[in-house]
């Protein structure tokens, strides 16, 4: 199994502890209780059938951690940027923790835009089409999702689709079909010399021995190649 650490970004209020608990416990508290930081620690399959163990940091959304927070993202390897669509400024607040997010980790790390309370409809603050407009244009076309977690609404997808992102920026690159014909290629011609007529080639670890039969005495040699 693989370990992936997520990691829960955004100003406090928004429901990033809520979204957490929800998808973890399948339960929702109205109570708010500011957050430090908390760990968690969840298995889960993925499509491919793949067991990972998801470690997801619940962080502050105070500014007096900005040690903590720069810690968090140096160490994550995918993050959720939450706002909370009744609130303006707590969208302006994703976007200066992409900022930070960029500078620290470049801007293709995983990342996923999210505007949790979306049951809340009339005291929207946030249009959808914006936020998707800025997530395209400002934050590296990360995608954006709108959540409740009062609801349960779009949760589960979250955290998966955030694993997924992950997983497809560490599949190695297809390499060039040049350098694939070059490799059959040299392979092809360094199994033809020991089909060459008075050569014979024995390996074993690091160490070949070659023995010639066009002097007899040549034979008697022992060549040690490291």
């Amino acid at each position: 199994m693989r370990e992936n650490k997520l990691v829960v970004l955004g100003a406090g209020g928004v429901g990033k502890t809520s979204l957490v608990v929800q998808y973890l416990e399948g339960f929702f508290s109205s109570t708010y209780k500011p957050t430090v930081e908390d760990y968690y620690r969840h298995t889960i399959q993925m499509p491919d059938g793949i067991f990972h163990t998801v470690e997801i940091l619940d962080t502050s959304g105070s500014h007096h951690f900005p040690a903590m927070r720069e810690l968090s993202i140096r160490s994550g390897r995918g993050f959720v940027l939450v706002f909370s669509v009744d609130d303006l400024q707590s969208f302006h607040e994703t976007l200066h923790i992409w900022e930070l997010i960029s500078k620290l980790r470049g801007p293709e790390v995983p990342v996923i835009l999210v505007g949790n309370k979306s049951d809340l409809t009339t005291e929207r603050k946030v249009q959808k089409e914006k936020a998707q407009q800025i997530a395209k244009d400002v934050m590296n076309n990360c995608q954006y999702i709108e959540t409740s977690a009062k609801y349960n609404l779009n949760v589960g997808d979250l955290f998966q689709e955030l694993l997924l992102q992950a997983k497809a920026r560490e599949q190695p690159p297809n390499p060039d079909p040049s350098e694939r014909r070059y490799s059959r290629r040299l392979s092809r011609r360094l199994s033809s010399l020991g089909s060459l007529p008075g050569l014979s080639i024995r390996r074993k670890s690091n160490v070949s021995r070659i023995t010639t039969d066009d002097d007899p005495k040549r034979q008697a040699q022992k060549c040690v190649l490291l």
